[in-house]
């Protein structure tokens, strides 16, 4: 009976200390997952908006009207970013004419954009990270 019992004690003290480590090790993942969730100005402060670009297509019977909303990963960032509006411009453009009309149709066409022109801007931009491309405005012809 005297065995039960330091068993029984041993179990408890097993269960009780691995809940403890399982929430002291989840607690910082699900504070630094709420860090990462940025407010609409915190998100206003680190993008920039493009102009409207107009570009031919890889084609060259087709171009494309668009427009990119770029995040970055901070304000600093940012503001270095702003003064290279020529370099942004230009990496834009050279990517999208890249691309045919085929290419580009539909929701993996864009999800490609992005993506390219994402990791286009990340050679460009040196000083910080560009953490998204979104197209915000896109029109074939």
């Amino acid at each position: 009976m005297g065995k039960m019992k330091v068993l029984v004690i041993l179990l408890i003290a097993v269960v009780v200390l691995g809940g403890g480590a399982m929430y002291y090790l989840k607690s910082p993942a699900a504070e630094a997952e709420s860090e990462k969730k940025l407010s609409a100005e915190e998100l206003a402060e680190m993008s920039i908006d493009t102009d409207i670009i107009t570009t031919n297509l890889a084609t060259g019977e087709n171009y494309a009207v668009v427009q990119f909303n770029i995040q970055l990963n901070s304000k600093k960032v940012k503001e270095a970013t702003e003064k290279r509006t020529a370099e942004v411009r230009a990496a834009i453009i050279s990517t999208v004419a890249g691309f045919t009309k085929e290419e580009l149709v539909g929701k993996e066409g864009i999800a490609m954009l992005e993506e390219q022109l994402k990791t286009k801007l990340s050679e460009t931009i040196t000083e910080g990270k560009v953490e998204r491309v979104l197209v915000t405005e896109f029109k074939l012809q």
